[in-house]
């Protein structure tokens, strides 16, 4: 069953897992539990008139909060900064940009991300997992990830959809949307979009008014299954 990467197996106060939460002897238990640090990396921008605009970030730290929570590990606090793939945009002509100020030159968020690898190896993890909410930022990671490949460390890079079957990412549609409902139901409002003339600004994939959070949370619990099996396989 799908839900039983999710279930615990006993009534106990969830994990700390955030490395911001923790105190230096919780967080060196944690590490010798289980030496994996988790990256979320997203951005900063429009996610249409019904979402909040950390979508990105938000939505890929929850989903490594939830697994760290089953498995153990470290989740580090997300990166709010990422690639853009259209930078020079016309904020007249596209006014979604103008809110976008993730920004970064993709060589500036190589050596950002390089940076943090050679210290999570430095203090000891031995496998970094890597969640691009913001999916731009996968290719950037995979290309940091190479220049490690001879280095002790197994780092796995990926988006959310990249753990699901047959299954594709979008842009504030009905997958994103609803993935946001189950994880952060109070930083979406499909109501916000009534009486829009360009109510789809900026959305890509199926209507956003067809995202339900029960849909979320199944796919939820996918993505968390097949991170889970993910790192069992690569690990060993």
């Amino acid at each position: 069953m799908v839900r039983n990467c999710l279930e615990s197996s006993g009534k106990h106060k969830p994990k700390k897992v955030k490395y911001e939460e923790m105190f230096p002897f919780e967080f060196k238990k944690a590490l010798k539990n289980n030496p994996t640090a988790y990256l979320p990396i997203g951005s900063l921008e429009w996610h249409g008139y019904h979402n909040a605009l950390g979508l990105d970030s938000l939505k890929a730290w929850k989903i490594l909060e939830l697994v760290a929570q089953k498995i153990g590990g470290i989740v580090f606090p997300p990166l709010f900064l990422g690639v853009d793939t259209d930078p020079g945009l016309n904020i007249n002509k596209y006014p979604n940009k103008g809110y976008d100020c993730y920004h970064l030159d993709e060589k500036l968020l190589e050596k950002v991300l390089e940076s943090y690898f050679e210290r999570m190896i430095h203090i000891g993890f031995k496998t970094i997992f890597v969640l691009a909410g913001h999916y731009p930022n996968s290719k950037v990671a995979h290309s940091v990830a190479e220049k490690f490949r001879d280095a002790d460390i197994k780092i796995i890079v990926g988006a959310e959809y990249d753990f699901v079957e047959n299954q594709k990412g979008d842009h504030a549609g009905k997958w994103e949307t609803s993935l946001f409902m189950a994880t952060f139901p109070h930083l979406v409002d499909l109501k916000l979009m009534a009486g829009k003339k360009n109510r789809l600004l900026a959305v890509t994939g199926d209507d956003p008014q067809e995202s339900a959070k029960e849909y979320g949370k199944e796919m939820l619990y996918k993505i968390i299954c097949g991170i889970i099996k993910t790192l069992d396989k690569k690990v060993k």
